[in-house]
């Protein structure tokens, strides 16, 4: 793992040079059978920029250096409340390489420190076993599912406790 990844706000263009490079996980949907490849369209990320524009929602760029390798949300912000922590790598070759696990200490210590929020919730499919293992351990703990989701929150306090 790069010790230079860093979360940067998202802009426009980068939105745009990170869905051309992007590629969906097969094994990340929720109905194989509904599984289509991602193909890259100018439109449809205008579209996705705008909806990402909401108020309650800060959008990073994780950053590996000079290279984009993933995107990661914090959305359904409630001021000095609560938020939830979204997060996809670019394609398979960012995968497995501790870029997730470092964006994700980031955006805690930035939802904690930065927005004084002192509740983080994630959610992830239950048969991303990769993404739940990662969530387990920048500290989230599970606190429910449904036939298709594992619902996580991270305490400031608890997090406080560990050191």
């Amino acid at each position: 793992m790069s010790a230079d990844v860093r979360l940067t706000p998202m802009t426009e263009a980068m939105y745009h040079a990170y869905f051309r490079e992007y590629q969906s996980d097969p094994d990340l949907c929720a109905d194989r059978s509904r599984y289509a490849a991602f193909v890259y369209d100018p439109e449809w990320v205008d579209r996705y920029v705008r909806r990402q524009a909401e108020r309650n929602r800060l959008c990073f760029a994780v950053m590996d250096g000079d290279e984009m390798v993933g995107e990661l949300i914090l959305r359904d912000i409630e001021p000095h409340a609560r938020a939830t922590l979204s997060i996809s790598m670019k394609n398979a070759a960012c995968k497995d390489r501790g870029y997730g696990t470092r964006a994700e200490r980031l955006a805690i210590g930035y939802a904690f420190d930065v927005l004084d929020i002192p509740a983080l919730c994630a959610d992830a499919l239950l048969t991303n076993a990769r993404s739940r293992h990662v969530l387990e351990k920048v500290g989230f703990e599970q606190t429910g599912e449904d036939g298709t989701f594992a619902y996580y929150r991270i305490l400031r306090e608890k997090r406080k406790e560990k050191g």
